[in-house]
């Protein structure tokens, strides 16, 4: 049977059911590191679109991901469909998002007005797409188990699997043109082959996180009584203002927000400052990402240890932040020139932000407890759709910014750079982000919910749906 009876308060998830959500982040993890670490690229120095034209067609593909991502958190908790209010949207969206993902590196013929039209639909049926599987796909690890240390441990497990998607995404690009350019194989083509191997590995990997998660959801009977509830709850600009009364939550979206813009500002960069200010090859560019990735898988656990080890995600994070904040000041005096300087740089930036990418959505998790303790309502979705609208939205300010300030900087696609060009990518890179994270962090500084009061929040939680007594004194610095 699809829908079977699972306790989600029990602290044991089986590792098969572990490993199969975490290559669902595939779904998650290709379409997003494709786009912001090669699509502006793409545009700019393949398609030879005005680096201004084509930030400006990533921000309106992500901010209309931004706009999207609550809807389709909202119709998500709402779904009345017998198998489920997550997996049965995950299923539907797998197809298209593989198809698009392929179709926007896909040769063509169009130019000036045409080509942009294309590349701007292309990137906002892939925002959409991804949209609808990734809201419910993260919303679907809160409803696996409730335990705070299982769901540190889940979202590592996503990271480990994370990072060999990211290293396909970054270097595979690099390490095709590497191998066939060589061999008379032109750029596009090229680029065509990358979009289809990654469309094969989200279908792949999706399917299995959907046929190992059956049964994780909640059963056909408690669904009817979920949305007999929300039946009588509010509408959808009501459940979000509900959502926005969490002050827990208010912080937790601050700090998305900035940490997005700061994460997008250097990630979105990188291969200009690959290209420009390193001088790396495409080979010495797709063996960074090949090392980075096996860095990143090393530190991934570090910072999920340490976290569930002192009870604080906030502490956790705050450190491998500040850790992320010095070493772009440092790198921007010293230069970012060849490639040793950026292997240090990426060791550093892998093990600070596989953190956040570790401990963010756990986080997330939290307050979905807390609204569902102050409200009575499960509302994953929405609590989760939220959190990933301020991440698109910091993430199309960011890209926005890169093309315009590339512009601003005299950047000319495919072409010798001045020095004030180089010099431009080369802040872009560095201090730019190190100032949005550090906000991020200060935000971040104020976020109340720990182990301890996380766990007392449970119980009383418990206690309130079966009728019985509780108190709130143990943790009211969260409500």
């Amino acid at each position: 049977m699809e829908n079977v009876r699972i306790n989600r308060n029990s602290a044991h998830v089986p590792i098969s059911v572990k490993i199969g959500y975490g290559l669902g982040g595939a779904g998650d993890s290709i379409p997003y590191n494709l786009f912001f670490t090669y699509f502006l690229f793409f545009l700019t120095d393949v398609a030879k679109v005005n680096p201004a034209i084509a930030g400006t067609i990533s921000f309106i593909a992500i901010l209309w991901d931004a706009v999207t991502a609550p809807i389709a958190g909202f119709l998500s908790d709402k779904s009345k469909n017998p198998r489920g209010r997550r997996r049965p949207w995950m299923f539907r969206s797998i197809w298209p998002l593989a198809i698009i993902v392929f179709l926007m590196f896909l040769p063509n013929e169009f130019t000036g007005l045409g080509q942009s039209i294309y590349y701007l639909l292309m990137a906002v049926l892939m925002w959409t797409f991804y949209t609808t599987y990734c809201v419910p796909y993260a919303a679907l690890g809160a409803e696996v188990t409730h335990d705070y240390n299982e769901r540190n441990t889940m979202r590592m497990i996503v990271g480990l699997f994370s990072y060999p998607f990211v290293a396909l995404c970054n270097s595979g690009p690099m390490w095709i043109m590497a191998v066939l350019v060589p061999k008379g194989v032109d750029i596009k083509t090229c680029w065509c082959i990358s979009g289809s191997l990654a469309a094969a590995i989200i279908i792949l990997c999706c399917l299995i996180c959907w046929f190992s998660t059956r049964g994780r959801e909640d059963s056909a009977a408690d669904l009817q009584r979920e949305m007999e509830k929300q039946e009588k709850s509010q509408g959808f600009i009501n459940t979000y203002k509900d959502i926005f009364r969490m002050k827990a939550y208010r912080n937790l979206i601050f700090t998305g927000l900035f940490y997005i813009i700061g994460y997008t500002l250097f990630s979105g960069i990188g291969v200009y400052m690959f290209t420009y200010c390193a001088h790396m090859t495409e080979v010495q560019q797709a063996a960074f990402w090949s090392i980075y990735t096996v860095i990143a898988l090393c530190c991934t656990p570090i910072s999920i240890i340490i976290a569930n080890k002192i009870g604080s995600k906030k502490k956790t994070l705050f450190l491998f932040s500040i850790m992320f904040v010095i070493n772009c000041v440092v790198f921007y005096f010293m230069g970012l020139s060849n490639f040793s300087q950026v292997i240090i740089n990426g060791a550093v930036v892998a093990l600070t932000t596989s953190a956040f990418w570790g401990l963010y959505y756990s986080t997330v998790y939290d307050c979905a407890e807390i609204d569902t303790f102050i409200n009575g309502h499960h509302r994953e979705g929405s609590i989760v759709a939220c959190a990933q609208f301020v991440q698109k939205l910091g993430g199309a300010i960011a890209t926005n910014a890169v093309g315009w300030l590339l512009s601003a900087f005299g950047y000319i696609g495919a072409a010798q750079q001045t020095q004030t060009s180089v010099h431009g990518i080369l802040l872009i890179a560095t201090l730019l982000p190190a100032l949005f994270i550090l906000i991020s962090m200060i935000i971040f500084s104020k976020y109340p919910v720990n182990k301890k009061n996380h766990d007392a929040l449970r119980e009383a939680l418990a206690k309130k749906e079966a009728g019985e007594s509780y108190t709130t004194k143990d943790f009211t610095e969260i409500l």
